[in-house]
């Protein structure tokens, strides 16, 4: 552990990922304060690479193995950590590694701990009237949202566990519009642009990537936060401010396809249906720690806006490719 002036170490998992990459970013902003360990499974990888000629020490573990997330967290402060329910889609293996990491943090006497988690869907639905509407898409874990209850459900055990942790709340990334593909497209020639959310006319939670970052750094910074719940959320915005953003900012028409959850559920990329129900989550019920003049405050600035975000990303969207045939 550091004393008196030494720099605290923070080990960030995903460092070469979106999360984790945003957090290192915030991170290099304070080189007085914090030095970086990089947490990846292949220390070898050009991102890795990049990593070191920033000034980040990287090693590598893997939460499938607990002993290696000790030996990559013993010695350091502080700790990042992030699960990609993506990668395989389980969410009984999600709640698995979040465990396992839970134990390395406690073993290795980390002092500060920040989980990146979701809301867990499942209290909240159950709760409702129309509870028996709501398609249960992992019927032995009876999750509507297996990327969100996964990790909201062990996310809990954490908090209610010896492990110092802040748990991050984070909501839907402006990046999603290039790496998920949500931004406008063309169906087919001769169609108008369009962006497609099962949102009606309601507004979602949005945040970028570098206030999650920036997040992150102000609560390393507050030892007040330790066994809390925080929220990242940038700015909520509707299918149609969606639109109209894109429309004003690439110089195209883009119009807004409302579809219900349940066609969205339907469409043909993994996931789609644990999406639709994320969507309908948010709309009815909102999330659980999203208040962006909380959000704002933590900052000491103004949260990053999607149209701010769209025009320094302009050039990924223009010009917006044909979607293939279906």
């Amino acid at each position: 552990m550091t004393e008196g002036n030494e720099k605290k170490i923070i080990a960030v998992m995903g460092a070469t990922g979106n999360q984790g990459g945003a957090v290192v970013d915030a991170l290099l902003t304070v080189p007085d304060q914090f030095a970086i360990r990089a947490i990846t499974r292949n220390p070898e990888s050009e991102k890795a690479k990049a990593l070191v000629s920033r000034g980040c020490e990287v090693v590598k573990a893997d939460a499938d193995d607990v002993s290696s997330m000790v030996a990559a967290l013993s010695g350091a402060y502080g700790a990042y950590l992030v699960t990609n329910f993506w990668e395989d889609m389980n969410m009984a293996h999600e709640i698995e590694q979040t465990d396992k990491l839970r134990e390395a943090v406690i073993e290795a006497k980390i002092e500060h701990a920040v989980l990146s988690t979701l809301d867990d869907t499942r209290p909240i639905i159950n709760a409702s009237e129309d509870k028996d509407t709501w398609p249960v898409l992992v019927k032995e874990l009876a999750s509507y949202v297996p990327h969100f209850d996964g990790k909201g459900e062990a996310g809990k055990r954490f908090l209610e566990s010896a492990a110092p942790v802040t748990l991050l709340h984070t909501c839907f990334y402006y990046d999603n519009f290039i790496n998920f593909g949500m931004g406008p497209k063309k169906q087919a020639e001769g169609q108008p642009y369009s962006v497609c959310f099962p949102t009606g006319d309601k507004a979602f939670p949005m945040n970028s990537l570098r206030d999650i970052g920036c997040n992150v750094l102000s609560i390393f910074q507050d030892p007040s936060t330790i066994n809390t719940c925080q929220g990242v959320c940038s700015e909520f915005n509707s299918g149609q401010d969606i639109a109209d953003a894109f429309t004003e900012i690439i110089g195209e028409k883009v119009e807004f396809a409302g579809v219900p959850p349940s066609v969205y559920a339907t469409f043909e990329f993994p996931g789609a249906n644990d999406m639709a129900n994320m969507f309908r989550y948010w709309v009815t019920f909102g999330p659980l720690y999203g208040d962006v003049a909380d959000n704002a405050k933590r900052l000491g600035r103004k949260t990053d806006t999607m149209k701010g975000w769209i025009e320094e990303n302009k050039a990924a969207f223009i010009p917006a490719e044909v979607a293939p045939e279906k």
